[in-house]
């Protein structure tokens, strides 16, 4: 049995590990997310990206939207119009395209509607051009991305993969050491109720295990010293309840046995 408890403590480390990452995957894409200027476009030359923006006005085709750039190596396609997307308003969707001559720099793109008195001014975006992948990698906002040329998201969804099956393993484990510890007449307490009468503690030996009302059980803290004994008060085929004696303390993960030492 010694043996199954070092390996699920080795695997609840590791899990918790896991997890850790896990959590600061989804925290590192999450703030880098809120990071990131909407209206800031960070790319390599060749490169294209989604872009959109709101429209006040009422527009039907994406042929409406018009644009200036900064550059000539530097367009706007507008694919399309998605009406009422955001508090009654229009949004156009499209790329924005950079030429793979396009030089390292930072460019003004403004998109508005073409022909018609505004009700806003058009929108401005910021398009930087980065020089080569080294720079572009240092704007990035994540740092698991910018250090580690991943997305968090995927980070996250990779440590995510590995945490259910180690759970599984682990809860295998846990299941093996029941087995063996009942076979020896000993169980874990995994419920501690207060009670006037005094602690009542739940744990996996019955009836089967020839657990019997009114019988007495000993307890062992963590490190399987003597802390004291129980009177069992309810039975069932797999579990049972026992109250402490008075002045017992007992905390979940305490060992009951049957016997009044514990059992190597």
């Amino acid at each position: 049995m010694d043996e199954l408890i070092r390996k699920r403590s080795v695997a609840g480390k590791i899990t918790a590990l896991f997890c850790i990452l896990f959590s600061l995957s989804i925290i590192d894409a999450v703030i880098a997310g809120f990071r990131q200027p909407v209206r800031v476009f960070d790319l390599l030359p060749g490169y294209v990206s989604g872009i959109s923006g709101l429209i006040a006005e009422k527009v039907e085709s994406p042929k409406e939207i018009s644009y200036t750039v900064s550059s000539d190596f530097i367009r706007l396609s507008v694919d399309s119009i998605q009406k009422g997307h955001w508090f009654g308003d229009d949004m156009w969707q499209g790329r924005v395209m950079v030429s793979p001559d396009a030089a390292a720099g930072e460019y003004v793109l403004e998109a508005g509607v073409e022909g018609i008195k505004k009700l806003n001014p058009p929108v401005k975006f910021l398009i930087k051009v980065h020089k080569d992948y080294s720079s572009y990698r240092q704007s990035f906002k994540s740092l698991i991305k910018r250090h580690l040329d991943i997305s968090p998201w995927l980070f996250a969804a990779s440590f995510f993969s590995l945490v259910i099956p180690a759970f599984v393993y682990i809860f295998f484990l846990s299941g093996k050491i029941e087995q063996v510890m009942a076979k020896e007449g000993k169980a874990v307490a995994y419920r501690v109720k207060n009670l006037a009468e005094g602690c009542e503690l739940s744990f996996g030996l019955g009836s089967m295990h020839g657990i019997r009302e009114n019988t007495n059980v000993f307890l062992f803290n963590e490190d399987g010293a003597a802390a004291g004994k129980a009177v069992v008060s309810y039975v069932s085929d797999t579990d049972s309840r026992a109250v402490a004696e008075h002045g017992c303390t007992v905390r979940p993960g305490y060992t009951v046995s049957t016997a009044g030492h514990m059992l190597e």
